[in-house]
């Protein structure tokens, strides 16, 4: 114990007199950072919060365009179908007008698949395993997700109304520019494309199955194609009477 007691006598009567040659570096800032280091970690941090605030806003913009769109087109109508709450229902109608867009495809074919496949039964499934809206299979929503850089995480997630328009869309969108026309991307989308290739090839099965659901959906398309211009112009015939009283 001794020897230990004069150990430490000496080791402190050196580092009083500088002796030790071991630089003591005092941090400057957090963590140790340059104070201009730390001036500019706070600017990027009120840069990125100001950049999510406006990119907040510009989605509410953009919802609200869509939404107005939607009630436009009848969209907002047709979705009280589905009962779900007033909101959940005008975010369904926003996913769907925005969806269509993105993919190119009229936002009322959309609604025709979704009436032929569900009838706007959020959590319908199908004796196959298909599941709500648009009725999409748990392994092409997985696969479709992974294209757009999503998780879908677990397949009930499909019964998430906007998660389930952005992948059937998107699905119906690929088996259209794929198979060339909206008639057989709808055998795609209703058969599988592997088995609408081998439909599609021979002449006999190509007729009694476009028959079907694709005339079905198409059927179902051009009456909601004729209520909206029904609709449009009974707007336009009430603004024409208003300027004119």
């Amino acid at each position: 114990m001794r020897g230990w007691t004069v150990a430490m006598t000496t080791a402190a009567m050196l580092l009083g007199t500088g002796a030790l040659a071991f630089p003591v570096q005092v941090p400057e800032g957090p963590q140790g950072e340059a104070p201009e280091v730390t001036a500019l970690r706070a600017q990027l941090s009120q840069r990125e919060a100001e950049l999510k605030a406006a990119l907040a806003k510009l989605q509410v913009y953009e919802d609200e365009a869509d939404l107005a769109e939607a009630e436009r087109l009848g969209v907002t109508e047709l979705v009280k179908a589905s009962g779900l709450p007033e909101r959940q229902q005008r975010r369904l109608a926003v996913a769907i007008i925005r969806e269509a867009r993105r993919n190119n495809i009229d936002p009322l074919l959309v609604v025709a698949v979704i009436r032929c496949e569900s009838s706007f039964n959020n959590y319908a499934v199908s004796h196959v395993g298909a599941m709500g809206l648009m009725q999409v299979m748990p392994d092409t929503g997985k696969y479709l997700a992974d294209k757009a850089g999503m998780r879908l995480g677990r397949s009930s997630n499909l019964f998430d109304s906007e998660t389930n328009v952005e992948l059937g869309t998107a699905y119906l969108a690929d088996l259209i520019q794929r198979f060339g026309t909206v008639e057989k991307a709808l055998v795609a989308y209703n058969a599988g494309p592997g088995l609408a290739k081998r439909i599609l090839a021979k002449p006999e099965s190509r007729k009694k199955f476009m028959a079907g659901y694709p005339t079905k959906v198409v059927k179902e398309f051009r009456k909601l194609k004729a209520q909206q211009e029904r609709q449009l112009t009974l707007r336009a015939q009430q603004t024409t009477d208003g300027r004119q009283g």
